[in-house]
């Protein structure tokens, strides 16, 4: 049989035709998947940017409207109500505090802040019963009626519930009314290196729309000293710790004449009102957590906090604080303070003695 060549060759062409079209077809049909693949992304993603915007727009419709309203509280109920910009204050500045076996450093503290502007002190003496009184050392300040002391000899009322009280007894009386401990100093500068007094510093047109203004600790340890002498706080304790945990706590200065001025929480000495215009030492409206302002903010002011002073002293501090010799008190207190300032077995013998026992885990301590 013979084979018939120009057939043959008629048959590959057709087959390759079909075969040429198929292709073609198959990789436009592979283009349109694509195509179609990417339209469908783009759809996805326009209609998420569309809900997306949507909901920004619901979230700061209502955010608006809150700090509408919380601007309107502020205004109508706290910062300067209807009267306070007619309102003769007696004084600048009013230091208040609740003391505890505090006589030792009464007279000292007035005088530091008496250098600042302070122009009057408020006390709430808390002194256990039969102990010692503050009018003890300051009769001569009261005489002249630079400071006024509150008798609350004993008292279990907490410091925040105590300074609130002591906020609606003054607050027609005082311009500006801080609310520290006995161990805290306050340090102001707009300036590295040049220090500025109370008016100066509360005068800045950076704190005119606050009601509060909240300065952060700066821990002071011991110094490596162990036993009190007569210097000043600031002379005998020069060298700060940046890394202690506690430097987020602040204390507050408050203006005078506010509406619903209260601690935010009822024994705590730290806060106020968070309805309140508050700000940062910087004027800025701070992020609060627990009675704490974090990162501590030591831009313009701090307070220098002599939380442990030396070994001896530290442990009239545990004293007035437990109100008894318990086990367990005294061994976490004394923890914190080699926690914080270097070990010796100079600083530990006194602690012994101090409260008639041996600490154990210290004895072995490498020095």
């Amino acid at each position: 049989m013979l084979i018939n060549i120009n057939k043959i060759k008629r048959f590959k062409r057709k087959y390759r035709r079909k075969y040429n079209r198929y292709n073609k077809n198959k990789s436009l049909n592979k283009k349109k998947n694509i195509i179609f693949i990417l339209l469908k992304i783009l759809f996805i993603l326009f209609l998420f940017t569309i809900l997306n915007n949507i909901y920004r727009i619901k979230n700061l419709f209502f955010q608006n409207i809150k700090n509408i309203i919380n601007q309107n509280q502020i205004n109508t109920t706290n910062f300067l109500n209807e009267n306070n910009n007619n309102t003769n204050f007696q004084y600048f500045f009013c230091f208040c505090a609740v003391a505890r076996r505090e006589n030792l450093y009464a007279r000292e503290l007035i005088e530091y802040y008496r250098n600042l502007g302070a122009d009057k002190f408020i006390f709430a003496d808390n002194n256990i019963i039969n102990t010692e009184k503050l009018e003890d050392v300051l009769q001569d300040y009261i005489n002249n009626g630079l400071v006024d002391i509150i008798e609350i000899f004993g008292s279990p009322i907490g410091q925040g519930e105590l300074f609130t009280n002591i906020y609606d007894k003054y607050k027609k009386k005082c311009e500006w009314l801080s609310f520290f401990d006995f161990d805290e100093y306050l340090v102001m500068h707009f300036e590295k290196g040049k220090y500025i007094k109370l008016k100066e510093f509360l005068s800045n047109p950076l704190f005119n729309n606050c009601d509060v203004i909240e300065i952060n600790w700066l821990f002071y340890g011991d110094n490596d000293l162990v036993y009190y002498d007569n210097r000043t706080l600031v002379e005998r304790f020069t060298t700060p710790k940046y890394t202690y945990k506690l430097n987020r706590f602040v204390k507050s200065i408050a203006r005078g004449n506010l509406t619903q001025a209260t601690f935010s929480r009822k024994g705590s000495p730290h806060q106020l009102n968070q309805n309140l215009r508050i700000c940062n030492s910087i004027g800025k409206r701070p992020k609060f957590y627990m009675d704490s302002v974090y990162p501590p903010i030591y831009k313009y002011a701090y307070l220098k906090h002599f939380r442990t002073k030396t070994a001896e002293e530290y442990i009239d501090k545990i004293k007035k604080g437990i109100n008894g010799n318990i086990q367990e008190d005294v061994e976490s207190k004394v923890n914190e303070f080699f926690g914080n300032n270097k070990f010796s077995l100079e600083k530990l013998k006194v602690f012994e003695k101090g409260f008639n026992r041996t600490f154990e885990k210290y004895h072995n301590k490498p020095l």
